[in-house]
C-alpha cells in the first residue's frame, strides 16, 4: 500500500518528511511553490505559499528543481535540476 498526498498546508507536508526520502521544491510563481516529497511508502506533493520559517526548512531538507512533473497516469515523477 502506498500513501500519496496532495495538500495545500504546510505543516501537512512538513510533518510527513520525517523518514528517508527525497525531497524537492522550486518556486511556482511569485507567492507559492511546489514541493514533492517521496518515499517508498508515499509520495507528499504540496502546492501554495509558504512563509520563510517554512521555506528555510524545506531548503535545509531538499533540493532545488528547474521543473517538477507529476504523471500519475504512468506514476512517475520527473525532475529537472
Amino acid at each position: 500500500m502506498k500513501l500519496i498526498v496532495h495538500t495545500s498546508n504546510p505543516q501537512t507536508l512538513l510533518d510527513s518528511m520525517h523518514e528517508r526520502g527525497s525531497s524537492w521544491y522550486r518556486k511556482a510563481d511569485r507567492d507559492n511553490y511546489e514541493v514533492i516529497y517521496f518515499a517508498t511508502s508515499r509520495a507528499i506533493f504540496f502546492e501554495g505559499p509558504l512563509t520563510e520559517e517554512e521555506l528555510q526548512r524545506i531548503k535545509v531538507e531538499a533540493r532545488e528543481a528547474k521543473t517538477i512533473k507529476i504523471d500519475e497516469f504512468n506514476n512517475q515523477i520527473t525532475i529537472k535540476e
